[in-house]
C-alpha cells in the first residue's frame, strides 16, 4: 500500500523426536515492515523468534531483529544493516547474544 509494505510468517517444524531433552520442534514467528521514502531512500525493519520445545517441556527462544537503510544513485547502492541476536543457537545468557553492523557498497556499470 503505497510505499508501505508488510509481511508476517509462520511455521513450525516437527521433528518427532524420542527421549527427554531433545529437540520436539521449533516454532518461528517472523514480520518486517519497509517504506520506501522516495526512489531512492528505503528503511525497514525485521523480526524474528524462534522457540525450540524440548520433549521435557523445556522452551528456549531466540530472537533476532535488524533495522535496515538503503540508499541508491544511479548505478551506486549504499546499505546499512543494524542487527541484534538475542540467546543464539538457543543457548540462554548473555554471552550467547551478539550485535552487528553491515555496511555495503555496491557499483553497477
Amino acid at each position: 500500500m503505497g510505499g508501505i509494505t508488510v509481511g508476517y510468517e509462520y511455521t513450525e517444524d516437527n521433528l518427532q523426536a524420542v527421549g527427554g531433552a531433545v529437540t520436539s520442534y521449533y516454532e518461528n514467528d517472523m514480520y518486517g515492515v519497509s517504506f520506501s521514502v522516495n526512489d531512492d531512500l528505503a528503511i525497514s525493519y525485521g523480526v524474528l523468534k524462534s522457540d525450540r520445545v524440548l520433549n521435557n517441556g523445556t522452551t528456549v527462544q531466540a530472537e533476532a531483529e535488524s533495522l535496515q537503510l538503503s540508499y541508491s544513485m544511479g548505478g551506486a547502492s549504499v546499505k546499512i544493516a543494524e542487527t541484534s541476536v538475542d540467546d543464539a543457537s538457543y543457548v540462554s545468557g548473555t554471552a550467547n547474544d551478539s550485535d552487528g553492523t553491515t555496511v555495503a557498497l555496491t557499483l553497477a556499470f
